[in-house]
């Protein structure tokens, strides 16, 4: 059960709870005093049958009034989902979520910049499913492909780079852990692409990034790449000293390692899948997500729309009125 109209709800309470206090004191004790005193002056044959029958009136007065009250503040019922028709392509956003992400060549950092230009083109676009992939020296699938936006937000509001056990960055591995992600079947010729969302910085170990580009492309998946950091780089967060000051990653020979967005492998991976880079070394730049997007192919797909709930208001207002009816005829 849900109200549509809560801002009356407490000052009708009240007033009908008065009324109830008021009802009860004059059935329970005045009339019943009365029709009594009435009784023994021979006035009403019966009493007790009398102050029944105007107990019963009054309740059903009451329930009635509860009835429209309930009416008023658009009492509903169970939820009920609408389906639509919506046009749009499957989208499968792939996120760094490596220690480098940390750096703050971004405001406030690589991660929480990337997160934030996806979450608003999500809740921009409409019509696609979106699915979401987080990777660093491992990838996981977290969200399948869905037209929920909302659930895709929640889980990437919860990103952070304790979200694979695995460190490093193995971009390819991302690649081939989003490919799974889409149906094997696509009779609909539904357009498919991957966006991804990282600085472009392979690690030692990581797999065959150029069989994961191929892969893509056989599979008619181009690939959307955003490159997240600026060129120039900054230091690598690491915490902080015993005396409170920012430390930050150091390479084997023990100097402070330079994260730098490397916009060369980024290209490589749009240019070769039939993808478009995005430049994202600035937070006004992730805006041109949504013209990248643009030319994918769409296709229309049945969707769940916006979830309402049951209109009790109608029923419950005959219900009042024939409440009421009875309550004078009785």
């Amino acid at each position: 059960m849900n109200l549509g109209y809560t801002d009356w709800l407490w000052p009708l309470a009240i007033v009908f709870t008065l009324g109830l206090v008021l009802a009860l004191w004059t059935l329970l004790w005045r009339d019943r005093r009365d029709l009594k005193i009435l009784g023994h002056q021979n006035l009403v044959l019966s009493p007790g049958l009398a102050w029944s029958r105007r107990m019963l009136k009054g309740f059903l007065v009451l329930g009635g009034f509860l009835l429209m009250l309930l009416g008023a503040l658009r009492l509903q019922g169970k939820p009920v989902p609408e389906d639509v028709i919506l046009r749009g392509s499957d989208v499968v956003v792939v996120l760094d979520v490596s220690k480098s992400m940390l750096t703050q060549d971004l405001v406030p950092n690589r991660l929480e910049a990337a997160k934030k230009a996806v979450d608003d083109w999500m809740h921009r676009q409409t019509g696609n499913r979106v699915g979401m992939v987080v990777f660093s020296g491992e990838a996981l699938v977290q969200v399948p492909l869905t037209f929920d936006v909302e659930a895709d937000s929640m889980v990437l509001q919860g990103d952070d780079t304790d979200a694979v056990d695995r460190g490093g960055t193995d971009i390819g591995e991302g690649i081939r852990t989003a490919l799974s992600v889409f149906p094997k079947d696509n009779p609909d010729k539904r357009g498919r692409v991957i966006l991804l969302m990282t600085d472009g910085e392979l690690t030692d170990g990581a797999s065959n990034l150029n069989q994961a580009c191929a892969d893509a492309k056989t599979n008619g998946v181009p690939i959307v790449t955003v490159g997240m950091g600026t060129p120039q780089g900054k230091p690598i967060p690491d915490g902080t000293s015993f005396w409170g000051e920012p430390t930050f990653k150091k390479d084997a020979s023990g100097n402070v390692h330079v994260s730098q967005l490397d916009e060369k492998t980024l290209q490589q991976i749009a240019s070769s899948t039939g993808g478009v880079y995005v430049s994202g070394d600035s937070n006004e730049d992730l805006g041109s997500i949504d013209s990248a997007l643009q030319n994918i192919q769409k296709t229309e797909m049945k969707g769940q729309g916006t979830v309402r709930h049951e209109e009790l208001a109608p029923s419950l207002g005959w219900m009042a009125a024939g409440t009421l009816l009875f309550s004078a005829l009785l």
